[in-house]
């Protein structure tokens, strides 16, 4: 089931429970965790309206999760500083520190990302799937290939340009 931002509400609605419970886990504070289900609920409802949610659920729970790690993450850097600096210091230096995690949207840009690449090489003749990935996968030399499929390397080259320029274009880049 996919989602778009009309039906965002129903599903975090159905799993707000058990998403609260998952992140009072996490961060071991039931008022905490309802904060971050509130986050996780905006997040959400954002990533709806830009794009096209394949597994709502997995996304929410991903969504929830990576902000409780934050929060741990934020919590673990606070606690040490606050014993030696003042309580009046700005922690917005603290909020822009980088995440190693990649972000939700991160994440389903790149699996769809993934999704397209693979539908274009099932979309690829036989000969030219067979060019590009013994090149680029295998490593393989022009002239190898071309003694292994008895064509010229000229074709070989060609037919890889083809596969790279047909795969640039199912992704939406141009490739020229």
């Amino acid at each position: 089931m996919s989602i778009t931002a009309n039906n965002a509400d129903d599903v975090f609605l159905h799993h707000r429970h058990s998403l609260i419970h998952t992140l009072a886990r996490i961060v071991g504070c039931p008022q905490t965790a309802e904060d971050l289900a509130q986050d996780t609920y905006l997040k959400f409802l954002q990533a709806s309206t830009t794009q096209e949610i394949t597994f709502p659920q997995s996304f929410l729970f991903q969504i929830g999760r990576n902000l409780a790690l934050d929060y741990l993450r934020k919590q673990r850097i606070r606690q040490p500083l606050a014993d030696t600096i003042s309580t009046d210091d700005d922690d917005s230096r603290y909020e822009s520190m980088p995440v190693t995690l990649p972000t939700p949207e991160k994440i389903v840009a790149d699996q769809q990302q993934v999704a397209l690449l693979l539908d274009g090489l099932q979309r690829l003749s036989e000969r030219r799937r067979t060019c590009l990935v013994l090149h680029r996968f295998h490593h393989w030399p022009y002239e190898r290939i071309a003694i292994h499929l008895g064509i010229s390397r000229s074709a070989v080259e060609k037919n890889i340009q083809a596969a790279v320029a047909h795969l640039l274009a199912a992704q939406g880049d141009d490739p020229f």
